[in-house]
């Protein structure tokens, strides 16, 4: 008996720990993509695996609905593995060890992959079902969500028919989401020269910044490590000469940094004044920013002497790029109240003697604002000398003023729940978008029931949600006839 049999919806429990026994981390879905054709095989279905490692499956629609419009339901085989310090199991070649107090599910000691082997779930139960009407089913299953959304960006449109598309790949109930950002990451190095170190050197650092997602926390007003460091070191410049050796902050373009530190190097002994200094700064930033940085620290101490530092000139062109480089919030959404539609974030600062390189990512959940942000940001790297280049990016999911999905799923979800579900967009990618470039004409709702702690550990599964999102799931099916 499996670990899950006596949960109910019990078919959709049944499937989600079939899927938990197949090892699915992102890069490694050959095996549960193997398991879906197979499934599709088993219950007499057509099914593609794709040159991309997708899955689609084709099911008929029910008596009576042979001759509707296509739906599609849309869902990705991976995962993000991720596991605790003193956890010895594979996650490679190992299933997971699910457990449950029948309120959640959860595994022991890793993640779930609530996300998002929940959709995989749903679109097994439902096509496992002689019982659930339903128009024509044409089930999207994408691979390497996690890491690039590397499936849905070579995935053939023309595979497919259908318009109308759920995807289940949000974790909060209630939740009916409308919306993405598209995203670009714009790289530069901005060229530096050097010569002999000469003087006293000291370590300049902040650190403890809140950071977070540039994405979900942007908005939040939390400090750029990486901008305060430039900060810092304009007000020292202000009152002290000095040349810089090896600034950095932040590793990630997604993330907002939460230190960054750099060597300067002064003529003179100056340690005092420069503690002067820091510590005014410190007592500025806590006076403006405390509210949403309470834990920020800034500190100099003496550094050994590096071989060289940056011509004055350099320092000068540094300084003036850390404080021009636009990052955080630069619109807010026009027709979503507290809700961010573009922003960019400085993620990362790196140098050597020859250059300081950047990574931005950009983010809008409108086209034209992301590609014009994107154009005055490389405009900026080659005012400083720099040459700019970006990854391939990924596309916005525009909010649709005309959607008949969407009119018919706060229509079932008032009737069910008896209130009004949260319209929503999410300043973070999804799927969608890239399905909504390549499908013309698609019209998108993104569900899914509560999952707690994704991508972590401490990943939770809400029963009792899996059962009403469930049964919200199997009526807007019913009524696309």
């Amino acid at each position: 008996m499996g670990i899950l049999e006596h949960l109910e919806p019990q078919k959709v429990f049944h499937y989600f720990e079939e899927i938990a026994k197949i090892p699915h981390g992102s890069g490694n879905t050959k095996q549960i993509a193997a398991w879906c054709m197979e499934y599709a095989k088993q219950h007499g279905l057509k099914a593609v695996l794709d040159s991309a490692g997708n899955v689609i499956i084709y099911a008929n629609g029910t008596a009576g609905y042979e001759n509707s419009e296509p739906v599609i339901l849309q869902g990705h085989m991976d995962m993000v593995c991720e596991k605790t310090p003193d956890c010895t199991k594979d996650m490679t070649t190992e299933g997971l060890d699910l457990c449950t107090d029948g309120k959640f599910v959860w595994a022991d000691s890793t993640t779930l992959g609530g996300d998002d082997g929940i959709a995989l779930a749903y679109i097994f139960a439902l096509l496992d079902s002689d019982e659930i009407p339903h128009p024509p089913i044409e089930a999207v299953i994408t691979r390497d969500e996690e890491t690039g959304m590397y499936g849905a960006m070579d995935f053939d449109g023309t595979m497919v028919s259908g318009k109308k598309i759920i995807n289940i790949d949000s974790e909060e109930e209630g939740i009916l989401t409308v919306s993405c950002a598209g995203g670009v990451t714009v790289m530069g190095d901005i060229p530096m020269q050097t010569e002999a170190a000469k003087g006293f050197a000291y370590h300049i650092a902040v650190g403890e910044m809140t950071g977070g997602h540039s994405g979900a926390d942007i908005h939040h007003g939390r400090q750029n490590g990486i901008k305060v460091l430039g900060k810092l070191l304009q007000s020292i410049k202000d009152k002290l000469d000095f040349s810089v050796y090896a600034p950095h902050g932040g590793g990630k373009a997604n993330v907002i940094p939460k230190a960054a530190e750099a060597v300067i190097v002064t003529p003179t002994d100056t340690l005092v004044q420069l503690q002067t200094v820091v510590a005014e700064f410190a007592a500025w930033f806590s006076q403006h920013h405390g509210a949403t940085d309470p834990q920020a620290t800034f500190s100099v101490s003496p550094a050994p002497l590096p071989d060289w530092a940056y011509t004055a000139h350099s320092t000068k062109t540094l300084l003036h790029f850390l404080a021009d480089a636009k990052s955080g919030v630069i619109r807010m959404h026009p027709q979503m109240e507290g809700m961010v539609q573009t922003s960019l974030n400085l993620g990362v600062l790196t140098s050597d003697a020859e250059k300081c390189s950047v990574q931005f990512l950009i983010r809008s959940n409108a086209m034209d604002e992301k590609d014009a942000l994107q154009a005055e940001i490389e405009a900026c790297i080659r005012d400083f000398g720099g040459a700019p280049a970006h990854d391939a990016g990924y596309p916005a999911w525009e909010y649709r003023e005309d959607s008949a999905l969407r009119a018919l799923m706060v229509a079932v979800y008032r009737e069910q729940y008896g209130k009004e579900p949260q319209v929503s967009a999410i300043h973070a990618g999804l799927e969608c978008g890239l399905l909504a470039e390549k499908i013309a004409g698609a019209d998108i709702i993104s569900i899914g029931p509560n999952i707690l702690d994704i991508h972590t550990p401490a990943e939770r599964l809400d029963v009792a949600s899996v059962g009403r999102v469930w049964a919200y799931l199997k009526e807007i099916l019913k009524r696309c006839k």
